[in-house]
């Protein structure tokens, strides 16, 4: 296991003047590959707080520097949570939680219209701040925590939604996490993961931002971890050429009777 100081002594090597970005535009060689569980966790994320504290308070900040991603990225989200309530995998609209909410891009934009009330999770508090004149104060919650110590109220949301902040938790973590949000889902309750996907056998560290793209397999096997089964995926389309594949996929727990051995793609 590798620890953060180590990474950056990788990264800085081929820094080079290049920005690195978690999106995916950037040489392999600026992404040193490990196994996402550093030995010192506070240090790991005590950084990614510090790099959002200073990035910009908006659409682009949040996309880091990729504002164009905005529109096409919501639109593959609404039809994914519309294929969701086709499939009654999703079937009430009370509550949602926005994990990882930022400034409140995804709040505003996809959960809101379709939700009664949304709960924002996010450690920054300059984003939380940003959020109540971006977003309102209208039917919205905020809650300053990192996710690795977000505990759902039991049987609370309809939707759990957890985009592009994964890659912020170790895999231990991510699995404790998860298996929180369980206890916090109502009966018919949904979890939707949302995230890039490393094309490597390995998980790539982002020296920038202190976040990991882990592969496919990976993220299967934390989602088996912590108790999941996938019931329905998407692709993400309409991203330029160059950008990690980005996947959604929805989450029951595997006692869960609507759970289907096998994902619908």
């Amino acid at each position: 296991t590798l620890n953060c100081s180590r990474h950056w002594e990788f990264c800085s090597r081929f820094w080079s003047g290049l920005r690195i970005n978690r999106f995916g535009l950037v040489p392999s060689m600026a992404l040193s590959q490990s196994k996402s569980d550093p030995a010192n966790a506070e240090e790991f994320y005590k950084k990614a707080e510090e790099f959002w504290s200073n990035a910009s308070r908006d659409i682009d900040g949040m996309l880091g520097g990729f504002a164009n991603l905005h529109v096409p990225d919501i639109r593959a989200s609404k039809s994914f949570i519309k294929k969701l309530r086709d499939k009654k995998f999703l079937v009430e609209n009370n509550r949602a939680a926005d994990c990882g909410a930022g400034i409140g891009r995804v709040t505003r934009h996809l959960l809101l219209p379709l939700f009664k009330n949304v709960v924002m999770v996010e450690p920054v508090g300059e984003l939380l701040e940003k959020s109540v004149s971006y977003v309102g104060q209208g039917n919205v919650t905020r809650v300053q925590v990192g996710l690795q110590n977000f505990y759902p109220d039991p049987s609370t949301f309809d939707m759990i939604w957890i985009q592009w902040c994964s890659g912020h938790l170790t895999d231990s973590d991510m699995v404790n996490f998860l298996s929180r949000c369980i206890e916090g889902l109502t009966d018919d309750g949904v979890i939707v993961f949302k995230d890039n996907l490393s094309a490597q056998q390995e998980s790539e560290f982002d020296c920038e931002d202190y976040s990991w793209t882990r592969p496919e397999a990976l993220v299967l096997e934390l989602f088996d971890r912590a108790g999941l089964r996938v019931v329905a995926e998407n692709l993400q389309t309409g991203f330029p050429s160059g950008m990690y594949k980005v996947k959604m996929f929805a989450l029951k727990p595997v006692a869960n009777k609507y759970a289907k051995a096998k994902p619908e793609n």
